[in-house]
């Protein structure tokens, strides 16, 4: 039996992006975000993921911080990028093989991929053995392939499961 309210973690960071979208910080709205929240996780029901468990909790806070200071170097690249007057880009599909098996956490590795500027997960193989990733612009595939292998991937594989 479904309890009443859904996970109140994820409903109230539903409540929390509510409170952003509408430009209104305040118990009220944070309450009608909330009510909204608690609708979708309802309403997704078993399609919601269940709790996330951070095994390792300085790894997780590693992981964001690297995560954070990618996103923000690679916004001011790609921002350079467009800037200057000639452009010179080098993109590229690369592969990377997965050592993630479960949908969450590879799900969890293309969205890190797709939010970091320049960078957008493209598809998964079949078999869940690969992830297609286009990159703007690289001079070095097995690079970008290895930071991501060894930052992102094995961040999310020691820190949760």
């Amino acid at each position: 039996m479904r309890a009443l309210l859904p996970h109140p973690v994820y409903t109230a960071f539903l409540a929390l992006g509510w409170m952003i979208l509408n430009e209104r910080y305040g118990l009220g709205e944070f309450v009608i975000g909330y009510l909204v929240g608690a609708a979708i996780v309802r309403g997704l029901g078993d399609f919601w993921p269940g709790p996330i468990r951070v095994r390792r909790p300085a790894r997780f806070a590693r992981l964001a911080l690297r995560f954070a200071t990618d996103v923000m170097v690679a916004n001011l690249a790609v921002a350079w990028t467009v800037v200057r007057p000639r452009l010179r880009i080098e993109p590229a599909f690369l592969v990377i093989p997965l050592d993630l098996k479960d949908d969450f956490r590879i799900t969890a590795l293309a969205n890190m991929i797709t939010l970091t500027p320049g960078t957008l997960s493209v598809d998964v193989a079949p078999d869940r053995s690969a992830l297609y990733v286009h990159c703007l612009s690289t001079d070095d595939p097995e690079r970008v392939r290895a930071y991501i292998k060894e930052n992102f991937e094995k961040g999310i594989e020691e820190s949760i499961s």
